[in-house]
């Protein structure tokens, strides 16, 4: 019976291969959600400044300010995660993403319902509002843009992080360096059995 070469692991002491994590994919995503993160703070501040005629659902669900912020820790944790993927980092990124994903739904959502807020069509704007009104409606089209992306990428990341798990969990193993593995289970080499000797009689006197 051959010996063990290997040693297997509980879920909880994993270290995620080379092998199980795409190299700077994370990352680039990462950086992309913590851009995207920005993003949403800066503009939500401008479409802030034009609530006096740009009704925005978006800016009254803090959307842009608790998304955004979701989205830079988010970032943040793929890419500590693809440079130390421990366990800890692994589920923290997946549990941000997570949460990332349902706040781009609700942007997405709360997009929507601005541009249909906010149309050209309003006769009772003078210019100055028309221009308001134009702008806001820019800034929600660019952000809704970049959100949709942001839930892809969420989505995509969270995932990825599902199945790397599972695939850790399952398929983990310490390998035994072979110049200190011991073969408990081999049979032991057999003694050499020492030579036979023949009993003679005794000479007569």
């Amino acid at each position: 019976m051959q010996g063990m070469g290997s040693l297997r692991l509980g879920s909880r002491a994993v270290m995620y291969t080379a092998e199980t994590l795409p190299k700077g994919k994370n990352r680039v995503m990462g950086t992309i959600q913590i851009m995207t993160g920005f993003m949403h703070i800066g503009f939500g501040i401008v479409l802030t400044t034009l609530t006096n005629v740009y009704t925005s659902v978006f800016v009254i669900g803090e959307i842009p300010f608790l998304g955004g912020v979701s989205f830079i820790i988010s970032g943040c944790l793929s890419i500590g995660a693809e440079k130390s993927p421990t366990e800890c980092a692994v589920k923290g990124s997946q549990t941000m993403n997570v949460i990332s994903a349902i706040f781009a739904l609700l942007g997405i959502v709360a997009f929507i319902v601005d541009l249909n807020l906010n149309g050209l069509y309003h006769s009772g704007f003078n210019y100055y509002g028309y221009l308001v009104l134009l702008a806001g409606n820019g800034i929600s089209i660019v952000l809704l843009i970049f959100t949709i992306l942001e839930f892809c990428i969420a989505v995509a990341t969270a995932n990825f992080w599902c199945r790397a798990t599972r695939l850790s969990s399952n398929e983990s193993m310490l390998i035994v360096p072979s110049a200190t593995r011991v073969d408990l289970a081999a049979p032991s080499a057999e003694m050499p059995q020492p030579p036979s000797y023949t009993e003679l009689p005794a000479p007569e006197v």
